[in-house]
């Protein structure tokens, strides 16, 4: 069948939504959900317009002699108020927040030009009493979890977007109460367990779901003149990201980084049959420091690994597991002009 988008027509298939279509032909629509996580039109920013009506473009079929519209005052203005009632809870907190810069909502608010917070109460409008009130009421309702070992939670940024929800393969996520009172949690809000596949961290267009890491101590590592820092690169991860990390780990005070197994030529590993990778960092401070007249007290260890559950192997030899994404959180947050080049996924 032929449908017409934006004045054009397109092929497109039985079944197929609104957004397949656009993202096939290279028509953008933003999108906080995303149509390959949902397809309930939670977020609605996706609306576009079908004959002057405003439809949700995710989990809309299309149909024959459609006429779409990707862009125009009415669907800007309907993106606008959508954005501004999700901004609503996260206004003021960009600065301290963990995903600052890296965020979806952040860069569609500033896309669309967030300014005027007409949802957000401002204190003239509101009484004491009035706003104790409401800080109670919201802060009744955030969870902050950190003590599992692999992924940090904090429903105070969650935009309910069922990604974590519809990605998580032990299906581990679900909502929690009614109505106004709804957050995306785990049953009976019980300390996260998994396999720690990290799916729902890299589906989170927040920073409701994080890596699990005091980033601020490891940059007081890395900064520490006293402190020897080793990077260890992940013999598992995809060459073209693991090679663009040791690039890019070497802007940011590593003194050391072993990349798949050239480590292994410089120390000889006594015991094959053994895991490489927990091998070569008990290594570094064995062998590797008495070879180079290092004190192994001061050196500081980091394993950097796509693979987020590999966070639970934190030992007496390893100091910090990083994942890319953490990476390049290092990147922004020391201010580093390699931050722009970075093709990895925050």
């Amino acid at each position: 069948m032929q449908i017409k988008i934006n004045n054009k027509k397109y092929a497109a298939k039985v079944g197929e939504t609104i957004f397949q279509v656009c993202m096939r032909e290279g028509i953008k629509i933003p999108t906080l959900c995303g149509a390959k996580y949902s397809h309930e039109g939670l977020c609605r920013v996706c609306v576009v317009e079908n004959s002057g009506r405003l439809i949700t473009s995710c989990n809309t079929k299309v149909c024959k002699d459609m006429d779409l519209v990707t862009e125009s005052e009415k669907i800007s203005k309907a993106r606008r108020i959508n954005l501004e009632l999700l901004w609503a809870d996260h206004a003021g907190k960009c600065a301290t927040c963990k995903k600052n810069r890296l965020c979806d909502l952040q860069k569609l608010a500033e896309e669309y030009r967030i300014e005027n917070f007409h949802f957000v109460p401002r204190r003239g409008e509101m009484t004491s009493s009035e706003e104790q009130k409401l800080l109670r009421d919201n802060w009744s309702r955030v969870v902050v979890e950190n003590e599992n070992p692999c992924i940090s939670r904090n429903s105070e940024f969650c935009v309910e977007c069922r990604r974590c929800i519809n990605i998580c393969p032990e299906q581990k996520f679900g909502f929690n109460h009614r109505a106004g009172d709804v957050v995306v949690g785990t049953p009976y809000e019980k300390v996260l367990d998994c396999s720690f596949c990290g799916k729902c961290v890299e589906a989170c267009p927040v920073a409701a779901l994080t890596d699990q890491n005091d980033f601020s101590k490891i940059i007081k590592d890395l900064d520490d003149l006293k402190k020897f820092s080793v990077a260890v690169i992940d013999l598992e991860m995809d060459g073209k990201i693991s090679e663009q990390l040791k690039n890019i780990s070497h802007e940011q005070n590593f003194e050391k980084i072993f990349f798949d197994l050239g480590f292994e030529k410089i120390i000889k590993l006594e015991e094959k049959e053994r895991n490489e990778e927990d091998e070569i960092i008990k290594n570094i401070r064995t062998e590797y420091a008495r070879k180079e007249k290092i004190d192994p007290k001061n050196i500081c260890t980091f394993f950097i690994s796509s693979k987020i559950y590999k966070k639970v192997r934190k030992n007496e030899y390893l100091d910090y597991v990083l994942s890319e994404r953490e990476v390049v959180r290092l990147v922004r947050d020391r201010g580093n002009i390699v931050a722009g080049k970075m093709k990895i996924k925050a």
